[in-house]
C-alpha cells in the first residue's frame, strides 16, 4: 500500500471520521417531509376534482344538454389560469412529447412539462443545498468527509424514492390518479441524482485518500479493502446505467436496454449493501435492506399477477391468435384467450409477453377491446330489483381482449413476419398478459368528450367510446356528446379497429352522441376519402386541431374533456389547442403517452 502522505487526510478518509450524522439524518427528513407534503397537496387536490367530478356526474345523469349549462363554465377566474399557465403547461413554447431530435437516427427525448420541472428542479434544490450544508471553516478534509458522508446519505435516503416509482405496482398510481408514464419520468430523474450523488460521495472520497496514500495508493487501497470494492460496483453500475440510459440508445436497442438495466440494477443494490454493511452503522444498511425488500415484493407481486391471469387448470398459459393486417402501414390484431375473466376499466393497457417472439421481454399495448356478456331490459321498462339493475350494467368481465400491435422494429416485426407467412396470415402462439394497468382516467362526468387519435393511438380511445356510448344508453354517464377525430396515414390503417368500429357503429345512441372525423394523410386516390354519412366524416390531410377544439368548444355541452393519444407532434398541438381555449369554459385535458 502507498505510503501515507498526511495524518489528518489519512483520519478523514475512512469511516464516519468528519461525517455529521445529525446533520445527514436531519437533512434526509426534510428532502422526505418535503416529498411527503407534496404528495398530501396532490392527493387534496384530485379529491377536490374527483368530488367535483362525482357530484357533476350524478346531477347530469337526466339531465339534457340546457341543463348543463351551470356546469359548462369554471366559477373561478385562477383555476383556469392554473391549468393554463402551470399545470397543461409545456416547459417551453409547446414542445412537450414531441422528441427533440439531434437527427433522424437520435433522439434525446422528451421535455417534462411545466409543473413537472418545477417539482424536478426543486427536488435537485433541496439535495444540492443539502449537500452543501457544510462547516467551510473546518480543515478541507473535514469539510469533504462532511461532503462525502452527506452525498452518501441522501443518495441512499433517494432510493427509497426511485423503487416505487419504478414499479407497475405502484400504489400511488390509483391513489393520486398520476399516470404510470409520470411516475417514470420522475423515477428517471431521481436515479440521475442519485448518481451524481454517488460521484460526489466518491469524489469527496478520493479528494482524502489522494492525498493520505498518493495516487497508487488510492488505487490500491479499493482493490484490498472490500468496502471500498463494492462501494466501487455499485458507483460504477451507475454510470454505466445513465450511459446506456441515454434515450437514442435506450430505443434503438429496447429490448438489451431493459435485460441489461435489470442486471446493473441488481449489482447497484449488492454493491451499495455490502457498502453499507461493512462500514455504516448497522441501521443505515438495515434501511437499505427495507428498499431491497419494497423492490423484490414489488417484482414478486408482477410473477403471481402473472400466473394467476394465464395460469389454469387446463392450461399453463394464455392463448393468443395473432392476424396480420397486411398494407402499406402493417400491424397485427392480437387476441388473447384468458383464462380468468377480467375487471377493467376504460384506457387500460398491458404489458404482454410472447416468449416465442421474445423470450423474456413484456411490451406495453393499450387495450383496443374487449368482449362483454350483458343482460339488459327494456328502456322502457324499470328494473324490479336490485339484481335485474344490476344484470342491466355493461359486464367489465371480459373472457377475451384485444390489442392492435403496429410494425416497427424488433418485437413487433418478428411477429408480424410469423404471421403474415402463416397460411391465411393468421397464426396461434403461447403467451401471457400482465395487467391491466391505468384506467384511472373517467371521462363520465362531462357533457361532452373530445377525443383525439393518431395512428394505433386509436385503441386507447376505442374502448371510451364504446362505453360511453353504453353508459348513455342506460343513463349511467353525463355524455351527451362525443366526438372521435383520427388521423391516419392510409386508409389500409382502418382495417385495424374495423370490426370494432361497425360494432360501434351499430350500438343505440351512435347517431344521436356519435361524431367520427377520419384525417388520411396520404391518400393514394381522391375516391378513397369517402364519408359514409353526416356521422362518419373522411377528410384528405391533417387535422386542425386548434379549429376543431375552438368549434366543439363553443357548441359543447356541459363540462368538456379533451383526450389525445398519438404521436408526440400531435399531443403538442392538441395541448396547445386546448390551453388556448382554456378561458372559454370547463375544459380538462387528458394525455396518455408511453414515452419509456
Amino acid at each position: 500500500m502507498g505510503k501515507r502522505n498526511s495524518t489528518d487526510a489519512f483520519t478523514y478518509s475512512h469511516g464516519l471520521n468528519g461525517v455529521d450524522m445529525v446533520l445527514d439524518r436531519r437533512m434526509a427528513l426534510i428532502i422526505g417531509l418535503s416529498t411527503l407534503a407534496i404528495i398530501i397537496i396532490v392527493f387534496w387536490g384530485r379529491l377536490a376534482q374527483r368530488l367535483n367530478n362525482h357530484v357533476r356526474h350524478i346531477f347530469n345523469l337526466e339531465s339534457g344538454s340546457r341543463k348543463q349549462t351551470y356546469w359548462s363554465q369554471d366559477h373561478s377566474e385562477w383555476w383556469p389560469w392554473i391549468k393554463k399557465n402551470f399545470l397543461y403547461a409545456p416547459l417551453y413554447k409547446k414542445r412537450h412529447h414531441r422528441e427533440l431530435q439531434l437527427s433522424k437516427a437520435i433522439s434525446v427525448g422528451t421535455l417534462p412539462s411545466r409543473f413537472h420541472t418545477v417539482l424536478i428542479v426543486g427536488y435537485y434544490i433541496i439535495n444540492g443545498a443539502g449537500c452543501l450544508m457544510l462547516d467551510y471553516q473546518a480543515k478541507s478534509d473535514v469539510t469533504w468527509a462532511a461532503l462525502r458522508g452527506r452525498s452518501g446519505y441522501l443518495a441512499v435516503w433517494n432510493f427509497i424514492v426511485l423503487i416505487p416509482f419504478m414499479a407497475r405496482n405502484n400504489p400511488l398510481i390509483p391513489f393520486l390518479k398520476i399516470s404510470y408514464d409520470t411516475f417514470q419520468l420522475f423515477h428517471r430523474y431521481i436515479a440521475r441524482l442519485i448518481i451524481i450523488e454517488s460521484i460526489v460521495h466518491t469524489i469527496a472520497w478520493a479528494a482524502v485518500a489522494r492525498r493520505a496514500y498518493g495516487f497508487g495508493g488510492m488505487i490500491e487501497h479499493i482493490g484490498k479493502s472490500p468496502f471500498l470494492t463494492y462501494g466501487t460496483i455499485g458507483t460504477v453500475s451507475m454510470v454505466i446505467i445513465a450511459l446506456h440510459s441515454l434515450p437514442f440508445i435506450r430505443h434503438a436497442f429496447w429490448e438489451t436496454f431493459l435485460v441489461s438495466h435489470q442486471i446493473l440494477a441488481v449489482l447497484v443494490f449488492v454493491g451499495v449493501y455490502q457498502h453499507l454493511k461493512i462500514g455504516t452503522p448497522p441501521a443505515i444498511a438495515s434501511f437499505f435492506v427495507g428498499i431491497i425488500v419494497l423492490w423484490v415484493l414489488e417484482r414478486s407481486a408482477r410473477i403471481f399477477r402473472l400466473m394467476y391471469r394465464n395460469i389454469g387448470w387446463k392450461s399453463w398459459y394464455t392463448q393468443v391468435h395473432v392476424q396480420a393486417l397486411p398494407g402499406e402501414d402493417s400491424a397485427c390484431r392480437l387476441t388473447f384467450e384468458l383464462q380468468r375473466p377480467w375487471r377493467h376499466e376504460s384506457g387500460c393497457h398491458v404489458f404482454i409477453y410472447l416468449p416465442r417472439i421474445s423470450l423474456w421481454m413484456s411490451h406495453p399495448f393499450s387495450i383496443a377491446w374487449y368482449d362483454t356478456t350483458s343482460q339488459r331490459y327494456d328502456k322502457e321498462e324499470l328494473p324490479s330489483n336490485t339484481s335485474e339493475a344490476e344484470l342491466a350494467m355493461p359486464s367489465r368481465n371480459s373472457n377475451q381482449i384485444s390489442l392492435v400491435v403496429a410494425t416497427r422494429s424488433g418485437m413487433t416485426k418478428q411477429l408480424f413476419d410469423k404471421a403474415s407467412n402463416a397460411p391465411g396470415g393468421q397464426i396461434t402462439l403461447g403467451g401471457f398478459l400482465e395487467g391491466p394497468y391505468g384506467g384511472s382516467m373517467s371521462l363520465k362526468s362531462y357533457g361532452t368528450v373530445l377525443l383525439f387519435a393518431g395512428g394505433v393511438g386509436i385503441t386507447h380511445q376505442m374502448t371510451y367510446v364504446r362505453d360511453l356510448l353504453a353508459g348513455w344508453e342506460l343513463a349511467t354517464v353525463a355524455t351527451r356528446k362525443i366526438v372521435l377525430v383520427w388521423s391516419i396515414r392510409h386508409t389500409e390503417q382502418l382495417e385495424w379497429v374495423r370490426p370494432w368500429m361497425d360494432e360501434i357503429l351499430t350500438m343505440a345512441g351512435r347517431t344521436e352522441v356519435l361524431t367520427i372525423s377520419m384525417f388520411v394523410t396520404k391518400p393514394k386516390h381522391r375516391r378513397e376519402i369517402t364519408s359514409r354519412s353526416e356521422r362518419v366524416l373522411m377528410f384528405p390531410g391533417r387535422p386542425n386541431t386548434q379549429q376543431i377544439v375552438t368549434h366543439e368548444i363553443q357548441n359543447r355541452v356541459g363540462a368538456m374533456a379533451v383526450s389525445v393519444c398519438g404521436p408526440g407532434a400531435m399531443a403538442d398541438d392538441v395541448r396547445e389547442a386546448v390551453r388556448n381555449q382554456m378561458d372559454e369554459g370547463t375544459v380538462d385535458f387528458f394525455e396518455e403517452s408511453f414515452t419509456w
